[in-house]
């Protein structure tokens, strides 16, 4: 079962927002110039592990994240019995496929995924979240810069707490490699081995 929740935890995080300053940001010309450097990056592949942790019990997979614009393609696998998984969705519609299962979700409105799966979870922002920029249109409630590097450090948005407690530098890019996200008692740790990016 809780295999199945952590699909589905990402599944509907996966609907990408629309591009833009989130209100509340640092001013510091080394935080404006390399998050202006990052939200250009709309082109990308993660190869990772996450686990997820909550109330009912906890599990752990790899994931291969690919993001072409709006549209994600994921790959999940896992050690505890959970079947490889791939993840679609162009923002507007979210299918799942499991083996010989597929389900597909109409994510085009907050209410359509709330009716159908009765999860409150932060719908676009992972995919901003994992590169190390708060997400747009959605209320900074604490925003932390490492006074070092200009990275983000703490972030807090929605009372979700993401803390970014690593970086590593990829064809000229500064991106998160180790990230910790928490509200309530559901807690998801991720872990970026590789990221790539298309050559210009």
């Amino acid at each position: 079962m809780i295999a199945r929740q952590l699909t589905l935890w990402l599944s509907l995080a996966l609907l990408a927002g629309c591009a833009g300053l989130a209100e509340r940001e640092p001013t510091s010309a080394g935080w404006k110039a390399h998050s202006a450097q990052i939200a250009e990056l709309q082109r990308w592949t993660a190869n990772g592990k996450l686990a997820l942790r909550t109330a009912d019990a906890s599990d752990s997979a790899s994931m291969v994240w690919q993001q072409h614009d709006r549209d994600t393609h994921l790959q999940l696998s896992g050690p505890l019995g959970m079947g490889a998984t791939t993840i679609e969705s162009d923002g507007q519609q979210l299918d799942i496929r499991r083996g010989d299962e597929q389900q597909t979700l109409d994510i085009s409105t907050p209410d359509a995924i709330m009716l159908n799966t009765g999860w409150d979870l932060p719908l676009h922002a992972l995919t901003y979240w994992l590169k190390g920029l708060p997400a747009p249109d959605a209320d900074i409630q604490r925003l932390d810069l490492n006074t070092q590097t200009q990275l983000l450090q703490n972030l807090q948005q929605d009372d979700w707490d993401i803390r970014f407690e690593s970086y590593g530098q990829f064809q000229g890019y500064i991106l998160p490699t180790r990230l910790r996200i928490e509200r309530g008692a559901t807690l998801v740790k991720v872990v970026i081995s590789q990221w790539q990016m298309p050559d210009p």
